[in-house]
């Protein structure tokens, strides 16, 4: 089952802008990172009720959409906006354009943020073909996802209390028996 928040390889982010222009504070700095991404780590971030037809149990349409993944440091590098902001993303991770995610032992060691505003669509068969996913979000994390985009893409305040921990159909991935997905690897490491 996939879940907004689960964790790609191998995404193509070649038509993003490959030159950083525009947006500047008053001192100049760049707020949002706009470097080059050819290919890359992803999040999916399309809600996960939008992705499979409940009265099918097929694929609702054939899109996904992702954002990149970045490590931070070449984030506050071209982005000297977020200089002195890095520790708030670090530890409340309160910068609404990014989501701060902690280093993932055996694929990233140093720290990463995906950055909610370059919104990327793939077909999800591309995702499968071959098997992409490397990791899942915790419920928590996902939660806290949803709060960020929220926060960035509806310009609104969420309490993350009022949103539930668990989401649809995630008691029934916990259950045994649940079919192999086919956007993991079965040789690979298992997503968790």
């Amino acid at each position: 089952m996939l879940f907004a928040g689960d964790l790609f390889e191998a995404i193509p982010f070649a038509d993003q802008p490959t030159v950083i222009y525009g947006a500047e504070d008053e001192q100049g700095a760049a707020q949002h990172f706009v470097g080059e991404i050819a290919i890359g780590y992803g999040v999916l971030i399309t809600p996960t009720c939008d992705m499979a037809d409940e009265g099918e149990q097929e694929a609702a349409h054939p899109f996904r959409t992702l954002v990149p993944v970045v490590p931070l440091g070449l984030v506050v590098e071209h982005a000297g906006a977020l200089e002195q902001s890095e520790n708030l993303l670090r530890s409340r991770d309160t910068i609404r354009p990014y989501m701060y995610l902690p280093p993932l032992p055996g694929l990233f060691e140093e720290e990463h943020v995906a950055c909610l505003f370059r919104p990327h669509g793939v077909a999800a068969d591309f995702l499968a073909e071959p098997p992409r996913r490397i990791a899942q979000l915790q419920p928590e994390a996902r939660r806290h996802l949803k709060v960020k985009l929220a926060a960035y893409w509806g310009r609104v305040i969420v309490d993350s209390a009022d949103l539930p921990l668990t989401e649809r159909g995630e008691d029934e991935l916990r259950a045994e028996g649940w079919p192999p997905s086919r956007y993991d690897d079965a040789a690979g490491p298992v997503a968790g």
